[in-house]
């Protein structure tokens, strides 16, 4: 069983005194490895990322934090053994524990029983009071960043910020902390302390418990504003668990326990005689998690180390020091850059700076089936209730059966964003019209049938319409596709076939005459990427850290392309090269028949933005606050573009100029040449992207309105409100004069371009999570009922 990645051409021999022999993983701030000391011992090292380093106050704040988490020396916690915050590159190296990630065994394997819960909690607590003893906060306690030995849990990145000090992470622009695990006072901008992380671990107890965080899933700005607004949903966890539980995730930092007393809640929570409980004795027996997790453990644990690195097609960079001499070994083969083979999950981690590996596993007993919803859309009670954006049909343990869906990962269901047609001038003008909903992709042809397909297996008859017939007046539902999950991927039409992606891990190819499947391909994780058709190619990008190319008539897969975190922007196509974003930070261009890397482009935080691409230049914007001009040809930046927050929108391009919101309130027209800023227009949130059509800007935000705005002047032209203020968190398509919406009340609108009046509203039975498209007089939106209709214009 491999759990350790081939080393690549270009990794270092050597890192310090540490021979390196496999890959662990990678994060935004940099790579991880298994290595050998001198004496053979394994560590885990991991290298800053060269850019990240060159920063003198990265230096700085990263020697100091080292050095305060050196002193950490718990039971359960991986500590640091050794560090050079100066080297070339910085590293720093940690124990290295074989296990398993509690995300992984969660995931895989459904919802703990309530003893083993208690018992993980104590010996997490324990770590807790390690960590804090010595003046650190961790920031970013959660699933992934918890490994399971046989003898008790490990807190792996602890020391990313000393508590009396802003962290490193937060200089370099990096949002440090998980949607869903975050306390409100990290999400609001307060003072930071150890009642945070007693705040996520209070998160993580419910996650283990029930299989779902206590926020539910959804866009990371949901989560966000239900850990900030709204009380959690603990109806699904067990009464012994409920009220510390309850406890932890105290809106006031001041209400929370502190973890002294947490610890011995959770020891004693459960025992027959109310006295101090054998919880944390627990990890002395073989009893102490869930037999299959125990497996699993054990597996990792007996699977053989590396001794030396396999042998790599070309030598080290010039600056890194030379490896010390070692035997021969049998030849390792790397797989192949298109392989639909994910990379292997690694078993061991490191404190401090985050790696966010490939997310597999060895085979294993399937997930149980899934239960039904926790969180769902809020009721339309009271105008001043305060919405949240739309969000995914979360999975959870039902009680009742027994049973449990395979969970999500932490950070929660994909951002959704409006696709856009990428060719080479196609946004200028285009931006925002039925064309970026996906109807405008030519020069190839589907096959398609009138009979509905099953699983993977398409049919041969070419279907007789490229869209839905219509009948009935405009607002008329003419069909609905149900899916496994919600629908939070904006659909693309092309030729007479809708593809869609869902909460369900799959994306589907649907006839768009009779709303009948023609395919689906599974990926490995929830896909809330919007899909783009180009060239008989359907490209997607999925939770599961992956970008696929999937063959259009067949529903196979072409290649696929890894990243190190969740692939939530929508890609964009363009002279045979893919654009797409990813939450580890980075902007990538994969050749779109090769699926091998030209190249990428770092920013400071999660690319959520989904590309747009004009006249050789692809912009987009990064939640470290900055929109980015980077050249197609080099990748390499040409500007940036401060916003006032993270840039949650997807650009638009028109006229030389480029058009994008943020979280801090605002819609701005940069120049598109000088990255200067032309004018700003307030308008609450953008979670929405824009659309722009005959110079007005149409934006959805997070106070409930659609918004035109003249292209020009920022000045508003007209605003159109949704039902009790409901957030408009997706992008708004135009298309005949009518603008088409979608809002978290469950409805999709069709708005007036001129005036802004209200043609007429069509009612889901979820939020509308998805962009709609516009194709043949027939406009297509999913939603978070998992359901993609096809209504009349």
């Amino acid at each position: 069983m491999a759990v350790f990645e081939v080393l690549e051409p270009g990794d270092p021999q050597q890192v310090g005194r540490y021979r390196i022999v496999a890959r662990l993983g990678a994060g935004g701030m940099g790579q991880v490895y298994l290595a050998r000391s001198p004496g053979g011992r394994a560590v885990a090292v991991k290298t800053v990322r060269p850019e990240l380093a060159r920063e003198v106050d990265f230096r700085r704040r990263f020697a100091r934090e080292v050095t305060a988490a050196r002193r950490v020396n718990g039971a359960f916690t991986a500590g640091v053994v050794d560090a050079d915050p100066d080297g070339s590159p910085a590293w720093l190296a940690t124990v290295y524990v074989p296990g398993v990630s509690l995300g992984e065994a969660v995931a895989g394997h459904g919802p703990w029983p309530v003893r083993p819960v208690l018992a993980l909690g104590a010996g997490l607590a324990e770590a807790l009071e390690a960590i804090h003893a010595v003046g650190v906060v961790h920031r970013d306690l959660k699933p992934s960043n918890i490994l399971l030995a046989a003898d008790g849990p490990r807190v792996i990145d602890f020391g990313i910020s000393v508590a009396s000090e802003a962290s490193v992470l937060t200089h370099t622009g990096v949002t440090i902390g998980t949607p869903g695990f975050m306390s409100p006072e990290q999400l609001t901008g307060q003072e930071v302390g150890s009642a945070s992380d007693v705040f996520a671990l209070g998160a993580v107890l419910a996650y283990t418990a029930t299989g779902v965080g206590p926020f539910g899933t959804g866009t990371p700005h949901a989560l966000h504003y239900r850990a900030v607004h709204e009380p959690p949903n603990l109806d699904h966890l067990p009464p012994e668990l409920r009220e510390v539980v309850a406890a932890c995730l105290a809106k006031d930092p001041e209400q929370r326990p502190i973890v002294a007393d947490l610890l011995d809640q959770l020891a004693t929570t459960g025992s027959a005689d109310g006295a101090t409980a054998a919880a944390t004795l627990l990890f002395t027996e073989p009893g102490w998690m869930p037999e299959q997790i125990a497996r699993l453990v054990q597996a990792h644990t007996s699977t053989a180390l590396p001794c030396t690195p396999p042998p790599t097609p070309s030598a080290s960079p010039p600056d890194m020091p030379p490896s010390a001499p070692t035997p021969p070994t049998p030849p390792v083969v790397a797989p192949t850059p298109d392989s639909s083979t994910p990379a292997p999950t690694p078993s061991g981690a490191l404190p401090l700076l985050s790696a966010q590996p490939p997310n597999t596993q060895p085979a294993l007993p399937a997930a149980p089936p899934s239960a039904p919803e926790m969180h769902q859309a809020p009721t339309r009670t009271g105008k001043h209730l305060h919405p949240v954006p739309p969000q995914a049909a979360p999975t959870q343990f039902d009680p009742a059966k027994g049973t449990a869906d395979l969970a999500p990962l932490p950070h929660g269901d994909p951002s959704r964003h409006q696709r856009r047609i990428p060719r080479r001038r196609a946004l200028l003008g285009l931006a925002g019209t039925a064309l970026t909903a996906g109807a405008g992709f030519a020069g190839w042809k589907i096959l398609t049938s009138d009979a509905p397909g099953t699983g993977s297996r398409p049919t041969g008859k070419t279907s007789p319409s490229p869209t839905a017939s219509p009948t009935g007046p405009p607002g008329t539902q003419l069909w609905k596709f149900p899916t496994g999950g919600a629908v939070g991927s904006s659909p693309a039409v092309a030729d007479g076939v809708v593809y869609v992606g869902s909460a369900d891990n799959n994306l589907y190819a649907v006839d768009a005459e009779s709303g009948k499947e023609r395919w689906s391909f599974s990926t490995g994780g929830a896909v809330g990427s919007s899909p783009a058709v180009a060239d008989g190619v359907v490209y997607v990008g999925s939770a599961d850290n992956n970008l696929y190319a999937v063959d259009a008539e067949s529903g196979k897969e072409r290649w696929s392309f890894s990243t190190s975190n969740a692939v939530d922007s929508s890609p964009a196509v363009a002279d045979g090269v893919v654009y797409v974003g990813s939450n580890d930070g980075n902007l990538y261009a994969v050749d779109a028949k090769s699926g091998e890397k030209r190249w990428s482009c770092p920013t400071g935080n999660a690319v959520y933005s989904s590309p747009a691409v004009v006249d050789s230049v692809v912009y987009v914007g990064s939640w470290d606050d900055n929109l980015y001009a980077v050249d197609t040809d080099t990748g390499r930046k040409r500007w940036s573009f401060p916003t006032g927050s993270n840039v949650t929108s997807s650009p638009a391009v028109a006229d030389g100029v480029v058009y994008v919101g943020g979280s801090d309130g605002n819609l701005y027209a940069v120049d598109s040449d000088t990255g200067k800023r032309r004018w700003s227009f307030p308008v609450g949130a953008v979670w929405s992207s824009l659309a722009v059509a005959d110079g007005v800007v149409y934006v959805g935000t997070g106070d409930g309105n659609l918004y035109a705005v003249d292209s020009d002047t920022g000045k508003e032209r007209w605003s159109f409100p949704t039902t009790d203020g409901y957030w408009v968190a997706e992008s708004p398509v135009v298309a005949g004069g009518v603008v088409y919406v979608g809002s978290a009340d469950d409805n999709l609108y069709a708005v007036d371009a001129e005036s802004g009046e209200e043609r007429w509203s069509f009612s889901t039975g979820g939020a509308v999570g998805s962009s709609p498209a516009v194709a043949g007089g027939v406009v297509y939106v999913g939603s978070d009922d998992s359901n993609l209709y096809a209504v009349q214009t």
